[in-house]
């Protein structure tokens, strides 16, 4: 009987690992799309329009995405900083680490 109980729980324990954050359930592109790219850019370079507002937008010279402080770019996604707004009202948890880890694939190689 304990062999079956240790094995429900490692199943268990396992299943919770595997859950993560909840997610509005929308890809990682339509977040993107939706709040990041009118200042961001598609490629995370920075809409040109921004870029002489604020050259910050740029996120290929970001040296917290060149040091991939995901710790870091999630609290600004989820504060805000500047005149970036946070998104933490807006999107779930599990959103807003999607949006970090998009953030970092687009910038592997900065």
């Amino acid at each position: 009987m304990s062999r079956l109980r240790d094995a429900a729980l490692a199943a268990a324990a396992a299943a919770a690992l595997a859950c993560g954050a909840p997610t509005s359930g929308r890809p990682v592109e339509q977040l993107w799309a939706e709040n990041c790219v009118r200042c961001h850019g598609a490629d995370g370079r920075g809409n040109p329009a921004q870029l002489s507002l604020d050259p910050r937008v740029d996120l290929g010279q970001s040296k917290m995405v060149a040091a991939r402080a995901s710790g870091l770019i999630y609290q600004r996604i989820a504060w805000g900083y500047g005149t970036m707004p946070g998104f933490a009202h807006k999107l779930e948890r599990g959103d807003l680490e999607l949006l970090v880890d998009f953030v970092l694939r687009l910038h592997r190689e900065s």
